[in-house]
């Protein structure tokens, strides 16, 4: 490869030396540093490829003379030069450039055609109008002529600025230096491009330390990150799955044109942005609600504290009191869908209750499908648009509108809450009661259908629907009883767990007789005045029984009458068993009422006179001592037929003691 110093470029192009170092110090020219042995001094060698054809062929040109050749044919020499491209492929940028200065061109000529005075004065003129007019391009009376002899010879490349672009898209950094520094920038904990440049001069010099000088400044590497490294594998590598999943990764389109309306209900919770005011507690509300993925017509809604199975099944059974039972309905993974008693527990079941009896689901009940959303998948949930036209539409209508984040909070806001000038619960769900259906639904269709362009939403369910699904209002509020796990019956009968309390149902008699019976207990979140009882082995009903208020009394209790009626029940409770087993033994005769005790002596006795008989084998083996047996000691003074006798003697002594 040749090799130019500073000054023979100069000549080159035909400019000072000290241009020439300002360029390579700008690293708008390539070099290479070469230190002189004699002196120590360094220089600079540029390579000839580095330089633009132009002048390479100028350099070549001069050799060329000087070793006594002929010049190459005009014209070869011409289009070896100037390699034209179409306008198509010329990039954006180019092709802006090519528009302007073409506009540039023609107005500059029809204004100099027009002109009466000296056409040099005139060309003065218009530079300096070209330089108020576009600042952002360089305009001189020499690049005027030059672009318009490149504009009449059709050269769309002599109107591009090329300026830097001879070395554009390659990079001064060393390969090992390059690697060492996205090792340590593609990294989950996501670290700065300053401290991974710190890093990787620190690494470069323990590894290659000849290649410490030839490493760049820390803005060359970002524009490097910028130009190599895809945008997709900066997600992947320092955001990590979820992220690219997200925002780079492709995903299905849905297809709605098959769908009909009540074919698929969307679900799921939103926090108004509203500061509510319900006595004096301050809080935001919540809402539950079911969309038609159809038409986009919200079907049912509750309002409520927090979101909870209770919420859902509220909204729902007022969806379908309005519009019907729906085919299908689509919901996160959240636990007020995913629960034994609206849709089953489906991937949130554990191992250890598999052996438990699990009762029917509501939506088991109603003949609906439940369809879950892939877990934090940021597309799954189309619902969320409608929620944004919740915010924008409806919530910034209250005075206590707060926002979704600190940055979009009123500065108001504080004052308002102290003032006590922010709307009571019940008036933000009489609006929306009146918003959605008179406001929202009666929007126009915001979905992907064309046909349906000009449509409100309302007017495309009614254009959709081809049947409805409906029960009647006993059959629905059966269906749509909350239902716990599997219980046994205590003494106090069965409960239901709301709002962290056990309400207590029971009764008398139906209670005390089937104690530890495993049931199932329904009811309706609405109406908590009586539950339902079914068998947990056959789901089959039993009783409906009322609730035990009776027996749920304060700690404290100091109410004479509470107390009586709950002594009173208990007295009840056990008149009623104790009639109950005088009814089982009423049909005994005296003489039949024979104790256990008799009936266990009588019955051994028999035995023991029928059955019980010991027969000796007649082969008897004898079993003899190997001493000589004691001889019984006899009392002194008495003959030897008088046994000394101990007991006696212990009678006796103990009399004298007395």
């Amino acid at each position: 490869m040749d090799y130019l110093t500073v000054k023979e470029v100069a000549e080159l192009k035909g400019c000072s030396e000290r241009f020439i170092r300002k360029l390579i110090s700008n690293g708008d020219l390539k070099s290479e540093e070469v230190v002189n042995r004699a002196n120590g001094h360094k220089s600079h060698s540029i390579p000839i490829s580095t330089l633009s054809d132009e002048l390479q062929q100028r350099y070549y040109k001069r050799q060329r003379s000087d070793a006594g050749l002929l010049p190459e044919v005009k014209e070869k020499k011409k289009n070896a030069a100037k390699k034209q491209r179409s306008f198509e492929d010329l990039t954006a940028d180019e092709r802006t450039e090519v528009n302007v200065w073409t506009e540039i061109l023609k107005e500059w000529q029809g204004l100099r055609n027009g002109y009466n005075g000296s056409k040099v004065e005139f060309d003065k003129l218009y530079v300096g109008k070209c330089q108020i007019e576009h600042p952002d391009i360089k305009v001189s009376k020499d690049i005027l002529y030059r672009k318009w002899s490149a504009y009449r010879e059709n050269d769309m490349e002599g109107l591009i600025d090329k300026r830097g672009a001879w070395n554009k898209g390659t990079s001064k950094i060393p390969a090992p230096v390059w690697d060492c520094f996205l090792w340590y920038w593609l990294d989950e904990n996501q670290p700065t491009a300053s401290l991974c440049y710190r890093n990787t001069i620190d690494w470069t010099a323990e590894f290659y330390p000849e290649l410490v000088s030839q490493i760049p400044t820390e803005r060359s590497f970002r524009r490097q990150i910028d130009r190599d490294v895809a945008y997709a594998i900066q997600v992947y590598m320092r955001q990590g799955d979820k992220a690219f999943n997200d925002r780079c990764a492709p995903y299905a389109m849905r297809m709605y044109e098959s769908l009909e309306a009540n074919d698929c209900w969307i679900a799921d919770n939103h926090t108004f942005d509203v500061i509510s005011l319900d006595g004096e507690t301050k809080h935001r509300l919540y809402l539950t609600a079911f969309l038609d993925a159809k038409s986009g017509v919200m079907t049912g809604w509750n309002i409520t504290d927090a979101p909870s199975a209770q919420s859902t099944i509220l909204a729902l059974r007022h969806g379908i009191i309005r519009f019907g039972i729906p085919k299908c309905i689509y919901v996160d993974n959240g636990r007020e869908f995913l629960n034994i008693s609206f849709g089953g527990r489906g991937h949130r079941s554990r191992k250890s209750m598999e052996d438990q009896p699990e009762p029917p689901a509501i939506l088991k009940r109603l003949g609906i499908e439940m369809r879950n959303a892939i877990v934090r998948n940021a597309r799954a949930k189309p619902i969320e648009r409608t929620f944004r036209t919740v915010k924008e539409q409806f919530s910034k209508l209250f005075s206590g509108f707060c926002g979704g984040t600190i940055l979009e909070r009123p500065e108001s806001l504080k004052y308002r809450i102290k003032n006590g000038e922010i709307p009571r619960d019940y008036e933000i769900r009489d609006v929306f009661d009146s918003w959605i259906d008179g406001e929202f639904n009666c929007q126009s269709y915001g979905g992907s259908e064309r046909c349906y362009k000009g449509m409100s939403r309302i007017d495309v369910w009614n254009q959709t629907i081809s049947e409805a699904r409906q029960a009647n209002p006993a059959d629905l509020n059966l269906m749509l009883m909350s239902t716990t796990r599997a219980q046994k019956i205590k003494r106090d009968g069965v409960y239901i767990t709301i709002a962290g309390e056990k309400l207590w149902y029971m009764d008398t008699e139906e209670t005390v007789m089937n104690l530890q019976r495993e049931v199932f207990v329904r009811y309706d979140p609405a109406d908590l005045s009586s539950v339902r009882i079914y068998d947990a082995a056959t789901d089959k009903f039993m009783f409906e029984w009322k609730l035990a208020d009776e027996l749920m009394l304060e700690y404290l209790e100091d109410d004479v009458q509470n107390v009586a009626d709950a002594q009173e029940k208990i007295r009840m409770t056990k008149k009623f068993v104790k009639e109950q087993a005088a009814g089982i033994t009423a049909s005994l005769t005296n003489e039949q009422r024979i104790t256990l005790i008799e009936m266990t002596v009588n019955k051994a006795q028999k035995n023991k006179e029928e059955k019980f008989k010991i027969q000796m084998p007649n082969k008897i083996i004898p079993v003899m001592a190997k001493e000589e047996p004691i001889e019984e000691k006899v009392a002194v003074g008495t003959d030897s037929s008088t046994v000394y006798d101990l007991k006696r003697i212990i009678r006796n002594a103990a009399k004298r003691k007395e």
